[in-house]
């Protein structure tokens, strides 16, 4: 009886040892590893670096735009300078006040969602020049012109501010919503507003590939430590890194 209790169990071949591990390596693979605090604030200071550069891509066009509308419709064109540049003044008060080590850059997830709203509103605004600027009887080459000029500013915005998905998406949507109304107004649904769809399609591909690469890129250089440390350390070392990261998220 005890040679057959301390029997040692058979031990697995080296084929089961590796389909075990194909399995394992398998599910793992189906699931996309999560970003880690610190890959969500390397990807928020990319995101702050890039912002000037899209809000000077806005505020070049807008003056471009109400210039050459200025002659024909005066009025159109102030009103709609004044909405973009007082829009342009909060996002860039609060991206300077980040970079410059204000009270918003103590909280970074707070700044990334206040100026994503903010960004919203700029948008729009942008866009709204399409409706604005442009009425319905307008000379066709100088709407179209105006709007390629305006569909290309937002969808380069957007790409400059592809570390945040969100925040791109706020930078695009709103404009590009106006800017194919004032094409649908100006020519309808013909050739042109389908060029202008596929023109919008090229670059929405164009800034998710960026956003992915990007997000990718911080996810491999800051992966997520939580396990090995629970391995290493043990689970105490877990407890005081779920402690420690719950106080970083209420002060966010």
């Amino acid at each position: 009886m005890q040679a057959g209790a301390g029997a040692a169990k058979p031990r697995p071949t080296v084929h089961e040892l590796q389909k075990l591990a194909k399995e394992a390596a398998l599910r793992h693979r189906r699931r996309r590893p999560r970003p880690s605090r610190a890959a969500r604030l390397h990807l928020i200071d990319l995101l702050s670096r890039s912002a000037a550069s899209g809000l000077a891509v806005f505020a070049g066009i807008a003056i471009f735009v109400s210039v050459s509308a200025s002659s024909a419709y005066p009025l159109r064109a102030g009103v709609w300078a004044a909405m973009v540049f007082a829009a342009l003044y909060l996002c860039r008060t609060q991206q300077q006040d980040f970079r410059a080590g204000g009270r918003s850059a103590s909280r970074p997830f707070r700044w990334r969602a206040n100026y994503t709203s903010s960004m919203s509103v700029l948008s729009a605004a942008f866009g709204a020049g399409a409706v604005i600027v442009i009425p319905g009887g307008a000379p066709a080459p100088f709407a179209f012109e105006a709007f390629a000029l305006m569909l290309a500013a937002s969808l380069a915005c957007a790409l400059l501010h592809a570390a945040h998905g969100r925040t791109a998406i706020a930078a695009s949507a709103p404009a590009a919503a106006f800017i194919f109304l004032g094409v649908y107004r100006t020519a309808g649904p013909s050739l042109t507003f389908t060029a202008f769809a596929c023109a919008a399609a090229i670059g929405a591909a164009a800034i998710y590939l960026c956003h992915r690469f990007l997000s990718e890129t911080a996810i491999r250089r800051f992966p997520r430590t939580g396990l090995l440390r629970r391995e290493k350390l043990g689970p105490a070392s877990a407890r005081g890194s779920k402690e420690f990261n719950a106080g970083a998220k209420a002060s966010a």
